[in-house]
């Protein structure tokens, strides 16, 4: 089963590098700035515009007279800030990937230090995931991940050995040959989940729904599944 197509920040990005303008965007700041000021510059004409043609008083010509009245002292500081506000805006991109980094290297710190139970890794894990950027095969091995919402992802091979994932939102994610031996999935929701050679042999999986998973190759050997919602043998002859 294919992870569902769906548009994510990843996606995005792949696209915007797809094009030659988006791509010096990105790389060169003097080309963001010659934007900016090119931008900031037609913003204050309309507006130096729309001042000099309302009202009776309004002055002749006054589309096309004193158009240079706008480079002026006083209109340096409005021409700075809105130069500065869309260089921020265009360099949006490049801040999300900084805290994506930053997010990777927390859990890879934590990994490393054994860190059983952090609400930061959580929301690291969510917000990677929704960004589109997945982990393959990533160790979270005994990692407390209790109400983790990761639904729509792919985490496949990941090791959620003797994880806490009570309650957790797992659905339509691709979870295939992932290690989940003696987590806790109690109550967890994996509908339409591909749980393809996924291993969840000693896990506790009472309460959890596997409506509508992929199981082919998946293992139970086991398992405690009082109360597990499937619509299939989860024990095939």
């Amino acid at each position: 089963m294919t992870t569902p197509r769906r548009s994510t920040w990843y996606s995005r990005q792949q696209q915007r590098r797809g094009s030659p303008f988006y791509r010096l965007l990105d790389r060169s700041f003097g080309f963001r700035l010659l934007i900016a000021a090119a931008a900031s510059f037609s913003l204050l004409a309309v507006v130096h515009r729309f001042e000099n043609c309302q009202g009776s008083d309004a002055k002749t010509a006054c589309i096309t007279s004193n158009f240079w009245d706008i480079v002026s002292v006083g209109n340096v500081e409005s021409f700075s800030i809105v130069a500065a506000a869309l260089i921020y805006i265009m360099e949006a991109g490049q801040r999300k990937e900084k805290e994506h980094h930053e997010m990777l290297d927390l859990l890879l710190t934590q990994r490393e230090a054994g860190t059983s139970m952090s609400l930061a890794r959580i929301r690291a894990i969510e917000d990677l995931s929704a960004a589109g950027l997945w982990q393959d095969n990533f160790d979270l091995h005994d990692a407390n991940l209790e109400g983790l919402r990761i639904p729509y992802s792919r985490w496949h091979g990941a090791n959620f050995s003797g994880a806490v994932l009570r309650q957790a939102d797992l659905r339509q994610s691709d979870l295939s040959s992932a290690d989940f031996h003696g987590a806790n999935l109690s109550g967890a929701d994996l509908r339409g989940a591909d749980l393809s050679d996924a291993d969840f042999s000693g896990a506790d999986l009472s309460g959890a729904d596997l409506s509508g998973a992929q199981l082919l190759g998946t293992r139970f050997e086991g398992a405690i599944l009082n109360g597990t919602r499937s619509d299939r043998d989860l024990f095939p002859s």
